[in-house]
């Protein structure tokens, strides 16, 4: 059984005119929940403006036993050191109060971009391959 906790993006914000518009959200994150394991699904681009809308909801999800947080980044279309900093920011946070971090099935430019700054390892995903990372970045020939 899963149980849909929280999503952000789907706000409504006042235009000059006082009516309202759609918030045009760069980033969406939901949480569901199934038996001790949270899961956060982010999507869209995670940079200096919204990063620290993952580290709230990691909080606000520990704020029961220690849990597991699996963080699914594989529709994360940008992600900046901002997002880098809140992976280990959470990470921090959850080991704090005896829990633990995972990140599942990490898109080619956040695979990219972990390696790059050479946190791979403590994000555990040092033994995944980059061979679809370079083959799906490289132009054509």
């Amino acid at each position: 059984m899963s149980d849909h906790l929280l999503s952000f993006g789907d706000r409504h914000l006042p235009t000059g005119s006082a009516s309202l518009r759609p918030d045009e959200a760069v980033m969406w994150l939901t949480s569901t929940a199934d038996g001790p394991t949270k899961q956060v699904k982010v999507c869209g681009e995670v940079d200096m403006s919204n990063a620290h809308l993952l580290v709230e909801l990691v909080e606000t999800l520990t704020r029961t036993p220690p849990p597991t947080v699996a963080v699914d980044l594989s529709e994360v279309t940008y992600f900046g050191a901002h997002g880098i900093s809140a992976l280990l920011q959470a990470r921090a946070l959850l080991t704090d109060r005896g829990g633990q971090l995972t990140v599942r099935d990490p898109s080619p430019i956040v695979l990219r971009i972990v390696t790059v700054a050479g946190v791979r390892h403590e994000l555990g995903l040092a033994d995944l391959s980059t061979h679809a990372e370079h083959r799906s970045t490289l132009p054509p020939r």
